[in-house]
């Protein structure tokens, strides 16, 4: 008997059928400073007091994050010519950059800190602009995770992101006729994703 393709079908089946969403996801970063805090970007560590590391970014960035792109790659391709034919072989894959849209939120807590900020201090790990200095990719390379969850925040599948680093930070400017908040959007480069499922972790 052939399947149905009506609405019907769809709704006679809510185990197979059930929509996934758009805002049911995490951004999350491992390992994002030492000890559970960072130093904030522009702070030489010679004279960094307390006050100057940020704490808790990953939980605060968890939160933060407002939208992310997806990962994926697209395979080169070798072309082998013979004759008048050309046979097409895989190449090795490209990862395109990222992006991430997070919104700014203010701290009132000694030592944690708005989610610019973090971003910023993410950003200096790879390179310092007072010293001019790029760091070691150990430094500044992180593992980071994008969770796709059901609307009752079952796992879906999670997308592993490795060698991970913000490239750049960019926002809009302050204007005096908008009240709304305020975003802005991380760049990231990665070396690989592959997603992963509960099934099989």
């Amino acid at each position: 008997m052939a399947e149905s393709h009506d609405a019907y079908h769809i709704a006679d089946n809510n185990d197979i059928y059930e929509p996934a969403r758009n805002n049911t996801f995490e951004f999350q970063v491992t390992g994002l400073g030492l000890d559970d805090r960072i130093l904030r970007a522009g702070v030489p560590v010679a004279v960094a007091n307390d006050s100057d590391y940020i704490k808790n970014a990953e939980g605060v960035l968890r939160v933060a994050v407002e939208a992310s792109s997806v990962p994926h790659f697209e395979l080169g391709t070798i072309e082998v010519r013979r004759g008048n034919d050309r046979v097409k072989f895989a190449d090795v894959p490209t990862f395109s950059s990222g992006t991430l849209v997070v919104k700014d939120y203010i701290s009132k807590n000694s030592g944690y800190s708005n989610p610019k900020d973090i971003l910023m201090a993410w950003q200096a790990l790879a390179y310092d602009v007072r010293s001019g200095k790029i760091n070691r990719a150990s430094t500044y390379k992180k593992k980071c995770s994008l969770i796709e969850y059901s609307p009752d925040w079952e796992v879906v599948r999670t997308w592993v992101i490795e060698g991970c680093w913000v490239s750049a930070v960019s926002e809009d400017n302050f204007s005096s006729e908008s009240n709304g908040n305020r975003t802005f959007t991380a760049t990231i480069v990665y070396d690989r994703a592959y997603p992963t499922y509960p099934s099989a972790q």
